[in-house]
């Protein structure tokens, strides 16, 4: 059940929003992304408390962009929550080719072609070794990797 649900158990005249759709979603993609664990907790007794106080762990899951996904819309707050068409458009759904544009895009800003300047926010070295082993014309930061994700696909 959604937060709002949980709020007003007992009313018989709970208007239907899609945001609580949405969070009913959120916690269902969670469950299957985690082979069986929910986001408000595993302990029935606890769950509902959790998901009114909006007390969740996204621990069960590696993928970052699916995290970032579930956290959006389990959202206490039904209007911080996304609507089901900003759901399709996060980066979760997006095809390899897609992602890989993106980061292409991304290579080419002002910014990324200036990554020599930027400040280390380092990647590992032995990705950097790879990705340059000889010339170092890459630095080892984030946008050092970006520029040179757009650099392969250009040339």
């Amino acid at each position: 059940m959604a937060r709002e649900t949980l709020a007003h158990e007992g009313d018989t005249d709970i208007p239907y929003k899609a945001n609580t759709d949405v969070q009913v979603a959120g916690m269902l993609s969670y469950y299957i992304l985690s082979g069986g664990h929910h986001p408000f907790g595993d302990k029935s007794y606890k769950c509902e408390g959790n998901i009114y106080e909006g007390k969740y762990t996204l621990d069960h899951v590696e993928d970052v962009v699916a995290k970032d996904l579930i956290e959006w819309m389990i959202n206490k707050e039904p209007m911080n929550r996304p609507k089901v068409e900003e759901c399709l458009r996060h980066p979760f759904f997006w095809t390899p080719e897609r992602k890989v544009e993106y980061l292409r895009r991304t290579g080419n800003r002002d910014e990324v072609a200036n990554c020599r300047k930027a400040d280390k926010e380092l990647c590992p070295p032995e990705l950097v070794q790879k990705m340059d082993a000889k010339n170092k014309a890459y630095p080892d930061n984030t946008l050092g990797l970006l520029r040179f994700i757009r650099n392969l696909h250009e040339h």
